[in-house]
C-alpha cells in the first residue's frame, strides 16, 4: 500500500463516505439431533419456505440451514440480525440443535445426508437437481460443511466521489465493476490471513472421512487433526475444485468480461467425465447438465463478485447487464466461541481487509499466481501455525509470520484513518488484538481449540457438544428483538405465498425452464 496514495485519499471528501457502506451475513449451521447426528427431519415448515424466505432458507442439504441477514449500515446492526433469527430457530426447533462447527459431525456416508427439498416449481427442482449433481460429482459429506459469508457494499455516494478522485473516464458501472475484481484479486492473495487468524477447524470427526485413506494425524479414537492447522475447511479436506482445475477450469478474475467468459465456458463445455453419470434416468435427474460446471455456483472460491439480487438470471448475465453490486467473501470458519460465528473483531478486520484490497496495485493475476494463491490457501490451512510456515508473495519463498506483520502494519495506518472517520477506536483495537496473535500464536483460534480438547481429552465432537449446550440456552433464554421478529414473521408467511403462487403456475415445462436459465 502506497503511502502517499493513503494520505491523499484521506484528505480527499471520498474518505467521508467510507462509513457508509452495506453490510450483510450469511451463516450455514447443520441441524443435528440430541447425538450430534444429522437431522433427517424436513425443514420446519414455521421457518416459511426454503425456496423464497430470504431469512432463512437452506443449503446443500436439508439439514444445512443458513440464515441471511439484510444489507446492514452497522456491523452490530447485521450481527444483531444473525443473532434473533438464531434465536427464533432454537425457541422452534423440536429437539435438535445447530451444530457450532464448520466440519460435521456424525456423518455415516453420504446416504445418511438428505438432499434439500424446494418444493414442485420449475426454480425448486432446478435447486434440487443441482444439489443432486454435486453429490453424484463430489460425494455429499464435502457439501455439509459449513461456514460464514460476508457481503460488502461501498455507497454510491462513495463510488460517486471516488471515481473523481481517481480521474477515470469510465462510467460509474464499469468504474464499480472494476474496482470490485481489483478488490476480488487481492482478497485472494491475501486470503490466507483469514484462515491464519480467524480458523476455527483444525480438527475433524473421523466420521467425516468414512474410512478414507488421509494424512491427518489421530488426536484420538474418534478425532482427526493436523498438529499446526488452522482451518481444515478451506484444506484438501474442504471445499475443492481441483476436478474442475484437472479439466481445465480457470475462472479469471482480471476483468469482468474475462471472469464471466471463462464461468460461461465451464457451464457450456461438456465433461467425459460426468456423460458417465448422466442427466436422466432411473425416473429422476442426477445432474442439471453433463457440463464442467452445471451452474457458475457451482465454481467454489472464496471471493465471488456479485450481481444486484434483483437479477433473477444467471449470475454471468447480471454482472454483464448490472455490473458488480457488491463482494461475497465465503473464507471464515464459524467461530465455535462465539454464539453468531463470528463477532465484531473478526467482521471489522475483514471490512478492512475489503477497503485495503481496494487501495492496493491494481495488478492481474497470472496463471503463476493463480496456482501459487491456492497453494498459499492450502498450506496455511494445514500448517499456518508453524513458526517456519513459508507462503510464495511475488513467487518468493516468504515466512508467513513476516509478511502477515507486514500486512498487520499497513491495516493499523488504514485502521487509523477508519476511527478517524467513524470517531471511535473499533478498527485500531481490531488490529491490535490482531498483532498479538502474531506475537503469541497460541491466541488464535485454531490453537485454542486444539489446546482445550487436549487439556481436557475431549474429542472433537465432545468438545462441540460442550459448546452446543451453551450456545442452546444462550439462544432459548434470549429475548428476539421485536423489530426483527415482526420483519421474519412477515417474510415467513410471504415466502410461503410465493412458493405456492409458483407452483401453481407453471407456464411452462422444467425442461425449456432450464433451457431458457441457460440462454445467452
Amino acid at each position: 500500500m502506497n503511502d502517499k496514495f493513503l494520505k491523499n485519499l484521506s484528505q480527499h471528501a471520498c474518505s467521508l463516505f467510507l462509513a457508509d457502506s452495506k453490510i450483510g451475513l450469511e451463516k450455514e449451521s447443520l441441524r443435528v439431533d440430541k447425538n450430534g447426528t444429522i437431522s433427517l427431519k424436513m425443514h420446519p415448515e414455521i421457518f416459511g419456505s426454503s425456496l423464497t424466505n430470504k431469512y432463512i432458507t437452506t443449503d446443500y442439504s436439508e439439514a444445512l440451514i443458513e440464515i441471511v441477514s439484510p444489507p446492514c449500515s452497522s456491523h452490530q446492526e447485521a450481527l444483531n440480525y444473525i443473532k434473533h433469527i438464531i434465536a427464533y430457530i432454537y425457541k422452534n426447533l423440536d429437539g435438535e440443535y445447530l451444530w457450532p462447527a464448520s466440519m460435521p459431525c456424525i456423518i455415516a456416508g453420504d446416504k445418511s445426508i438428505p438432499i434439500a427439498y424446494y418444493g414442485t416449481s420449475n426454480a425448486a427442482r432446478m435447486k434440487t437437481t443441482y444439489r443432486r449433481g454435486l453429490g453424484n460429482r463430489y460425494g455429499r459429506v464435502m457439501q455439509v460443511i459449513s461456514g460464514i459469508h460476508f457481503n460488502y457494499s461501498f455507497s454510491d455516494e462513495f463510488w460517486n466521489s471516488y471515481i473523481k478522485f481517481k480521474n477515470s473516464r469510465l462510467n460509474t458501472k464499469d468504474f464499480k465493476s472494476e474496482q470490485y475484481f481489483i478488490i476480488s484479486r487481492n482478497l485472494l492473495r491475501n486470503d490466507w490471513m483469514i484462515a491464519y487468524l480467524f480458523g476455527c477447524s483444525p480438527a475433524v470427526c473421523k466420521s467425516y472421512l468414512s474410512g478414507k485413506k488421509t494424512q491427518l494425524e489421530s488426536f484420538d479414537q474418534h478425532t482427526y487433526y493436523e498438529k499446526n492447522a488452522t482451518s481444515l475447511r478451506m484444506g484438501d479436506i474442504g471445499y475443492q475444485n481441483n476436478l474442475e482445475e484437472n479439466m481445465g477450469v480457470h475462472i479469471d478474475y482480471n476483468s469482468l468480461e474475462k471472469y464471466t467468459e471463462s464461468l460461461t465456458k465451464a457451464i457450456k463445455e461438456p465433461s467425459d467425465e460426468y456423460k458417465k453419470i448422466g442427466v436422466f434416468s432411473d425416473g429422476y435427474y442426477k445432474q442439471i447438465n453433463e457440463n464442467i460446471l452445471q451452474i457458475e455456483n457451482e465454481y467454489y472460491s472464496s471471493v465471488r463478485p456479485k450481481p444486484d439480487p434483483s437479477y433473477t438470471c444467471r449470475p454471468s448475465k447480471g454482472l454483464l447487464e448490472g455490473g458488480v453490486n457488491y463482494i461475497e467473501l465465503r473464507s471464515i470458519d464459524n467461530n465455535i466461541y462465539t454464539n453468531t460465528g463470528i463477532d465484531l473483531e473478526q467482521m471489522y478486520f475483514i471490512e478492512l481487509l475489503i477497503i485495503h484490497s481496494l487501495i492496493q496495485k491494481n495488478d492481474e493475476i497470472s496463471d503463476k499466481e493463480y496456482f501459487e494463491i491456492k497453494s498459499n490457501l492450502t498450506t496455511v490451512a494445514h500448517n499456518g501455525r508453524d513458526k517456519n510456515c513459508t507462503i510464495k508473495v511475488n513467487g518468493k519463498n516468504t515466512l508467513l509470520i513476516s509478511s502477515l506483520e507486514k500486512n498487520l502494519e499497513e491495516l493499523k495506518k488504514l485502521a487509523s484513518l477508519m476511527d478517524k472517520i467513524t470517531g471511535d477506536k473499533n478498527y485500531k483495537e481490531t488490529i491490535e488484538k490482531q498483532i498479538m496473535k502474531l506475537k503469541d500464536n497460541t491466541k488464535l483460534p485454531s490453537n485454542i481449540v486444539i489446546d482445550y480438547m487436549t487439556k481436557n481429552k475431549l474429542s472433537f465432537y465432545e468438545y462441540c457438544m460442550k459448546n452446543i449446550e451453551h450456545q442452546k440456552k444462550y439462544f432459548r433464554d434470549l429475548d428476539i428483538n421485536t423489530d426483527i421478529m415482526n420483519k421474519l414473521k412477515g417474510e415467513i408467511d410471504n415466502s410461503l405465498k410465493k412458493r405456492h403462487d409458483l407452483e401453481f403456475d407453471l407456464d411452462e415445462s422444467y425442461e425449456t425452464y432450464i433451457k431458457n436459465y441457460f440462454k445467452d
